[in-house]
């Protein structure tokens, strides 16, 4: 009796034995998957930032194509305004350019391109380009008074800045 309790017990130490490299192959196997997932997931991310990263920049390529577009657009739509102003001085009927530069300025509203006003307002740098100090008591110094060419603004960025003349104080002596 006491040898079936002695190969008992040798049997149930070689199944504990059995079960502990079982249990250390199940947790080295777990420890490699984990490993090779967590490599996995890192490349996934990489490969996401690098995909978001390039949708930016052909965004970037293609606004900054559209803005040269509506750049050129601009200086057709400018010249209606002038021809416009030229056939109005001379009196000749501006119903049609009329009609022409209220659907250039709806395209140009559709691309949220916007006029910088300008008369009346102080100099900002950020906007507006000094073409002329004028020599002026009326107004505070550094008020525009004059506007030579229109400045534009597209999705919050200057496009075209305005240029303009400004007020200067005249200095008695």
């Amino acid at each position: 009796m006491a040898e079936n309790e002695n190969n008992a017990k040798s049997f149930r130490q070689e199944a504990d034995d059995k079960k502990e490299a079982d249990g250390k192959k199940e947790a080295a196997v777990s420890e490699s998957v984990d490993a090779i997932l967590e490599k996995e997931r890192q490349k996934s991310l990489r490969l996401l930032a690098d995909y978001q990263n390039l949708e930016k920049q052909i965004i970037d390529r293609v606004n900054s194509r559209g803005d040269k577009i509506i750049l050129d657009f601009l200086t057709v739509y400018e010249d209606f305004i002038r021809a416009k102003d030229a056939y109005e001085k001379e009196g000749g009927n501006v119903d049609n350019l009329n009609g022409i530069i209220k659907n250039m300025e709806s395209i140009l509203g559709n691309y949220d391109v916007k006029p910088i006003e300008t008369e009346g307002r102080k100099f900002d740098p950020k906007l507006h380009e000094v073409v002329q100090e004028i020599e002026d008591n009326d107004h505070e110094e550094g008020t525009i008074v004059k506007e030579i060419a229109k400045g534009y603004i597209i999705r919050g960025e200057v496009m075209k800045y305005s240029k303009v003349c400004v007020s200067k104080k005249i200095i008695k002596e």
